[in-house]
Parts: C-alpha cells; structure tokens; sequence
C-alpha cells in the first residue's frame, strides 16, 4: 500500500511537473506571441508614421512648388511685357555732369511705383506657415539701360546699335598681333561717324568679319575732320584683311532687343528733311524685337548744335507726331509751357524772353551753346516717360499680375504722402 501510494504521488509529481511545464510553454509561446505582435505592431506604427512624415513633406514640398510656380509666372509676365527699358541717344540721353539723367529718373519712378512695393509673400495664404522660405528672395527688378554717349549724330547712334551697322570705311589689314592700327569708320549708309565721344555705350567689343577686338579712339588727332580711330584685336591669330564696307558687328547689335525702347536722336544732325529723321528713329525702332508697338519717342530741344532753329524744329515735332502720334513727347514744347511751373522755378527775364521765342527756357540749359539740358530737366523729362508709358498701358499686364494697384491703393490707404516722400528724398 505504502508503494501505491508512492507511485500515486510519483505520478502526481510528473502530471503536475508536465502541466507546470505545459503551462510555462504555453506562457513563453504567449509572451512570444505578444513580443511579435507588439512588434508588429510597433513597425507598422513607425511605417504609418514614416508615411505620414513623407506625405507632410510631399505635401510641404508641393506647395512650396506652387509657390514657386506663382512667383515664375509673375516673372513670366514682366519678361513677356516689360523685361527692361534701353534708352538710346546721345549727350541728352547720356546726362548732365552731376550724374543725373532721364534715364536714372525713370528707374526711380519704376522702383518707387513697382519694384520696391511688389510684396509676394502678402499673395500667398498662410505665409507664415513657411518660416524656411526666404521672402527677401522673391522680388522683381526692371532693368533701364542708358545708352546715350556723346554730342553723336544718329548715324553714330543708330551704328552703336546695329540698326544700321558700322563698316570699314577703307581697306583694314588686321595684324596677327595684338597691335592696334589704324581704322576708318562709316556708316553703311555711306556716313561717316565718330562714335566713343562720350563712352563706350554699346560699342565694344567688337567683331570685324571673324576678328574680335575693341575700338578706340584718339581725341588729340584728326583725320579728314574727323577723330583717329584704332582696331586692336583680342587676341594674337592669323593676318586679315577687311575690305571697305565688311561690316563691323557692336556689342549692343544683339542686345536689349526685347527691352521697350525710348529713342531720342538728331541734337548734332544737320538735316535735309523731317522725314529723314522719321525715318532714322524708325529704322532704330525696328530692332525692337518683342511688343514692337511700345516704345517711346522724344523730341529734340535743339538741332545742329543750335537752339534758334525754332522753325527746324517746329517742322521736325509736326513729322514726328505725325509718325508716332502719342508715342511722341514732344519735350521742348513741355519745358516750353509746364516746365517752369513742375519743377517749381521762378521765371527769369531770359526765361521770358526764350520762351517767347519757343526755345527751352535758360534755367533748364546747362552747356553754354544751349544744347545740353540740366538735371531739373532730365527730372521732369524722366518722370514725364514714366507718365507716359503708364497712360499709354505699357504696364498694365505686369501691375494686373503681380497686384501692383491693390498694393499701392492700400499704401495710400494708409499713408496718402507716402510715394511723395519716397520721390522727394530720391532726388534730393
């Protein structure tokens, strides 16, 4: 008995070591089951959250791209309608000596009424959402160019910007050297002409044939009533000879001929007709490649180095406006009749006896033979293109895109002298 019962407790002992060991297995396969769906579990959260970081990301990305797309098709527009301004001339559109010209003037009225106030960031919703981005970085610029140089009648002019080319004037051998030698400059219309007066405005470098090089010139030497002129190749190759009439390629042939262009030629001109001149400025006009109908033509205050030529003039403002209707400004009759009162001078005796003759009045002249004009007149001429141009619509796809009106209505909401301040500080 006493063995049964041994055997009774022996077989509890393995049924219970069994069931014990049954139940730690079942327990570990639990708890490995548990780990491997905890796991599971755990790479399928940090999946999801990898997704949704990556989805964030697209998605920030995405607008970060529309954003860019908004601001392209802004710039997109001010390159199809105003990608930049070159102004074409000669002394008048160069400047006066303390740096002032209508061409720097028309900048500061594009800059104060355009560029400076174009707000991008103020367009997109949530903007302060993308702390990454440089706002700073989203701006626009309208380039003007002043392609005015010296006292150049409009052949010179028309040459620097290869609407009617320069040619060799006689036959040029190019040295295989670097040397410079002796050059003579036509027209291809057969005029001679004296560019480099008053800058290099476009000229060089230049390319004769295959040859490039620089021009120069010698002021202190006259050839046939003319200054001396110089060729100097760029770099050493192989003698050349130009016959008369190869033509000599500017640098500015191929540029700016996308700009709006504002041309004011003929001050050193002496002229058989009006209509010569018309069509001198139209022939420039023709290298306007892009929006060929807007541009601006200006008249002349003088003519052949004279002021007194009133009735010259009075014919050549007729033919013009005639041709170019209002894209024509006519500046010698404005400085005639508003001037005095825009740019707020009183009027002298002399003013008062210029006027009554239709000439410019004194206190706008700078040069002592008349010609050249001052800097309170190159403020007003600069501030009348702009006025122009803008009446005339030739800003009206860019300010509608890039919401330039809404802009500056709320600046004037806000402050009602603000441009005015701007201005008065500009040309102080």
């Amino acid at each position: 008995m006493w063995e049964d019962n041994r055997k009774k407790r022996l077989i509890l002992n393995i049924v219970l070591a069994l069931a014990i060991l049954v139940i730690v297995g079942a327990l570990g396969i639990a708890m490995l089951y548990v780990r491997q769906q905890t796991r599971e579990h755990d790479e399928q959260l940090s999946e999801i959250y990898v997704q949704q970081q990556q989805q964030q990301t697209e998605a920030r990305q995405e607008s970060v791209d529309a954003i860019q797309a908004e601001y392209d098709k802004d710039m997109q527009t001010v390159q199809d309608f105003l990608p930049g301004i070159v102004c074409w001339g000669d002394s008048l559109t160069l400047g006066s000596s303390g740096n002032v010209s209508y061409p720097s003037v028309l900048k500061t009225y594009l800059d104060t009424y355009f560029c400076d106030i174009y707000d991008f960031r103020s367009t997109i919703p949530n903007a302060e959402d993308y702390a990454r981005l440089r706002w700073d970085d989203y701006k626009v610029s309208v380039p003007v160019v002043n392609m005015g140089a010296g006292p150049e009648d409009s052949n010179t002019v028309l040459g620097r910007a290869g609407a009617v080319p320069y040619v060799v004037g006689e036959d040029l051998y190019i040295p295989a050297g670097t040397e410079p030698v002796e050059i003579r400059l036509k027209s291809e219309n057969g005029s001679w002409v004296y560019p480099l007066t008053g800058g290099n405005a476009g000229v060089n470098n230049v390319m004769i044939g295959d040859v490039e090089g620089s021009l120069s010139m010698d002021s202190s030497a006259y050839y046939y009533s003319g200054y001396r002129y110089y060729f100097t190749r760029s770099a050493e190759g192989v003698e050349t000879m130009a016959p008369a009439g190869t033509v000599i390629k500017t640098a500015a042939t191929d540029q700016y001929r996308d700009y709006i262009h504002v041309v004011c030629i003929g001050t050193y001109d002496s002229f058989t007709s009006a209509d010569a001149l018309v069509q001198q400025v139209k022939t420039l006009l023709s290298r306007q490649a892009q929006n060929p109908d807007r541009f601006i033509v200006l008249g002349i205050c003088s003519v052949n180095k004279s002021v007194h030529n009133v009735y010259t003039l009075d014919s050549i403002d007729a033919a013009m406006m005639q041709a170019f209707g209002n894209r024509y400004i006519n500046v010698r009759k404005y400085l005639v009749e508003d001037g005095m009162t825009d740019a707020g001078l009183s009027l002298t005796s002399k003013d008062k006896l210029y006027i009554s003759q239709g000439m410019v009045p004194e206190s706008f002249i700078s040069s002592a033979d008349g010609v050249e004009l001052n800097g309170k007149a190159y403020a007003l001429i600069g501030r009348l293109v702009y006025n122009r141009m803008e009446s005339l619509g030739y800003f009206d796809e860019v300010y509608r895109e890039l919401g330039i009106k809404d802009t500056t209505m709320k600046i004037l909401k806000d402050d009602p002298t603000y441009f005015d301040r701007i201005l008065k500080n500009a040309f102080k």
